[in-house]
């Protein structure tokens, strides 16, 4: 059985703050998560606001 989790990214003032997400990302691997998939809802013309990061452990 896994549990999982959502965490979301959004677009900053000066766009996705890409070490900041790894950083993340990171320190949650450390706790067991895994990443197994990403949600990026595009607004009108194909432009991406957020980004969901799916990701998954044991229980």
């Amino acid at each position: 059985m896994f549990e999982h989790t959502i965490v979301k990214f959004t677009w900053g003032w000066k766009g996705f703050d890409y070490a900041a997400m790894e950083q993340e990302l990171n320190e949650l691997g450390a706790q067991g998560w895994e990443t197994v998939s990403t949600v990026v809802p595009s607004v009108g013309a194909g432009q991406s606001l957020e980004i969901g990061v799916i990701l998954k452990r044991a229980r």
